[in-house]
């Protein structure tokens, strides 16, 4: 669930357990289908099978679809080490 701002930002309210997929719309099922391929690009990114580390999630990109990276903890604990 998200809520718009008096920007027009969005914020990520809660995130469902079991969210529904049945469509009511054509709106909606077009919407829900794009939704899917983005995560599944995500979790499965295209050189997934080339990378011995099956499990990990390996997608490095910032951007995939309607998703953008807000926080990117790897780059964090890189600089923490880097610093120690």
């Amino acid at each position: 669930d998200i809520l718009i701002d008096g920007n027009l930002k969005p914020w990520l309210i809660e995130v469902n357990s079991s969210p529904s997929l049945s469509a009511t719309t054509e709106a909606d099922r077009i919407m829900k289908t794009s939704l899917l391929n983005d995560v599944f690009r995500i979790v499965v990114p295209p050189d997934w099978m080339d990378d011995p580390k099956h499990g990990a999630n390996t997608c490095t990109a910032k951007e995939v679809g309607f998703f953008k990276v807000l926080i990117d903890e790897s780059s964090n604990e890189q600089e923490r080490g880097s610093k120690s």
